[in-house]
């Protein structure tokens, strides 16, 4: 083989291995993308649940203001903040819950993207 045919069969090796490096480099951008995605639907899910509390929270005090007008006697007064109590208890729980959730899963999401795991291998391509 003659050095000019041993340069073209290093070129056309070159070629193959830079077309490979940029399917490869494409499919880690849409893997990242997708991941940076996913991270995002996460935190804006959870942004929605908290909205979402919040209005109930400004809900649950219009409704105990109203009662607490409206209450006849010391006894109702009491049962009406008893009530109310036992309520707010109930969805500072319920929050509790929902914020190791939420927390858990953004995490999750963050983790996936930093790592570059967002389906396959991160690392394939740099062993």
């Amino acid at each position: 083989m003659t050095q000019q045919e041993e340069r073209q069969g290093d070129r056309g090796g070159a070629a193959a291995r830079a077309s490979e490096f940029v399917a490869e480099g494409r499919h880690r951008l849409e893997e990242i993308a997708d991941v940076q995605t996913q991270f995002w639907d996460k935190v804006q899910d959870s942004n929605r649940k908290w909205m979402d509390r919040i209005q109930n929270e400004a809900t649950m005090a219009a409704d105990l203001a109203n009662r607490l007008t409206s209450a006849k006697s010391l006894t109702e007064t009491a049962n009406i903040f008893q009530s109310w109590t036992v309520k707010h208890m109930e969805l500072a729980a319920d929050d509790a819950r929902r914020m190791l959730t939420d927390t858990q899963e953004i995490m999750s999401a963050g983790a996936r993207f930093w790592t570059g795991s967002g389906g396959g291998n991160g690392r394939r391509g740099m062993q």
